[in-house]
């Protein structure tokens, strides 16, 4: 039997040629060093200033959720009229969507001194509590119908109109999307400076919410993750 026959025998198993790279294989002159920990882990790993700040941060600022009985009527019975020194009434009349305004009152004197429960965003004549259950619950997948279902399952007041919701949303749009664009330029810096090469590798990917390249809502998404974990 010639070895020819032999080798088409049952038996025979051919030994595959390895892979020795070729002319479009890029050649790395440094190697990389293999890390398990992904990169989620880094960033929390990473202590930033933002959570210094948090950790720093005096537990009697942000919001609370109180009912408003307990706080009326524990308050007034301390609120002094800072005229006459005599005692005053706190009051509260709601003024636009989750913001409040407070009065303090007085008989004797007919002092009014009012403040309001939420500063106003600087950018901008909107008040910060009613811009932030917009962004919160755009968070958890929730628009306008989603926030007047929580304000009314929590007794809260209403939430603001629908156009002034879709007014607060298209401004939460655009710093978000300013936001994007910073973190993005900053990411590509990183990854510049790390690698000390523009040829980055990258992977992306892209979906639709409902079949058909006509829907109008879809998302995308790019990864950038080779030295800096970005």
């Amino acid at each position: 039997m010639s070895s020819k026959a032999q080798r088409r025998g049952s038996d025979y198993r051919r030994k595959r040629k390895r892979f020795h790279n070729n002319q479009y294989t890029r050649k790395v002159s440094d190697k990389l060093d293999v890390d398990c920990i992904s990169a989620s882990a880094k960033k929390l790993c990473k202590e930033s200033d933002l959570d210094k700040e948090v950790r720093n941060f005096n537990q009697s600022n942000g919001y609370r959720l109180i009912n408003i009985d307990i706080l009326l009527s524990e308050l007034s019975q301390y609120v002094t009229c800072p005229n006459c020194n005599t005692k005053a009434v706190l009051k509260e009349k709601i003024l636009y969507g989750l913001v409040s305004e407070f009065y303090v009152e007085c008989h004797s004197c007919s002092t009014l001194s009012t403040f309001k429960s939420s500063p106003v965003i600087a950018s901008g004549k909107d008040y910060e509590v009613n811009t932030r259950i917009t962004y919160a619950m755009r968070t958890v997948g929730q628009g306008f119908c989603g926030i007047k279902h929580f304000c009314t399952a929590m007794d809260l007041p209403p939430p603001v109109s629908q156009k002034a919701y879709e007014k607060i949303l298209r401004k939460i749009n655009l710093a978000s999307c300013e936001v994007a664009d910073d973190s993005m330029k900053n990411a590509s810096k990183e990854e510049i400076l790390a690698s000390g090469s523009n040829e980055i590798c990258v992977s992306g990917d892209g979906t639709w919410k409902t079949r058909g390249h006509t829907s109008h809502i879809g998302i995308q998404n790019l990864d950038v993750h080779m030295r800096s974990g970005n």
